[in-house]
């Protein structure tokens, strides 16, 4: 084994091992001395997900590895790397994985180490459909909180002649009372509701439209 080769794979050994206390479970990171293809696995963490181990081979990785396509191109520059990432391969049994792997060439430009991670993605796809499950259900038996999704079932009228002014009130200060509370109850969210409250008010819409953009800048 070259120094050039020993050292890089010791460097990269010691970035796995402090992967090995982070890494969810789903996620494999595989660590390849590509000098020897039959044993080429040195180091791995959550080989599960692919079924590998220690001193496995490079083929029995998973199929469709992108990652490996820099074996072919032998013309890269010396002491480089070339990264590979965003694509699909398939562990035993055919299920899908999110993969991505850098090479490492030596001086000479051939490959020698290769650092791969591959992410098994249906643990997560399981939690996810799981929540939207829960949600969707809690959602269902929940009753709706926003006061406008029952108005229609009362006339505005009643809503409006709940309010009425206090004595040091003037009716501007009136008018942006009343508004400022139906804006917080959700009514302006109703199609419509800008003109009825206007009418009601003895106001233009565009003066209730004033009072709406000065309760935002707030």
């Amino acid at each position: 084994m070259s120094a050039e080769r020993d050292t890089l794979i010791a460097t990269l050994s010691a970035s796995l091992a402090a992967l090995k206390a982070t890494l969810p479970a789903n996620t494999e990171v595989v660590l390849h001395d590509l000098t020897q293809p039959q044993s080429s696995v040195v180091g791995i963490v959550n080989g599960h997900v692919s079924g590998r181990q220690v001193g496995d081979g490079l083929l029995s990785g998973p199929e469709e590895d992108d990652g490996f396509l820099g074996l072919i191109d032998e013309t890269q520059p010396p002491s480089s790397t070339r990264l590979f990432s965003g694509y699909t391969s398939y562990a035993r049994g055919g299920k899908p994985l999110s993969s991505a792997s850098t090479l490492y060439y030596d001086a000479n430009g051939k490959a020698v180490a290769a650092f791969c991670v591959n992410v098994d993605m249906e643990p997560v796809m399981r939690f996810r459909r799981e929540l939207d499950y829960l949600v969707s259900g809690m959602s269902a038996a929940q009753p709706a909180e926003n006061p406008a999704t029952s108005l229609p079932a009362q006339s505005l009228a009643e809503v409006l002649a709940r309010f009425q002014a206090a004595p040091e009130e003037n009716p501007k200060a009136f008018r942006l009372r009343v508004v400022s509370e139906l804006h917080s109850m959700g009514i302006f969210k109703i199609k419509g509701s800008v003109i009825e409250v206007a009418r009601a008010l003895g106001v233009t819409r565009y003066t209730i439209y004033n009072y709406l953009d000065k309760l935002n800048e707030q």
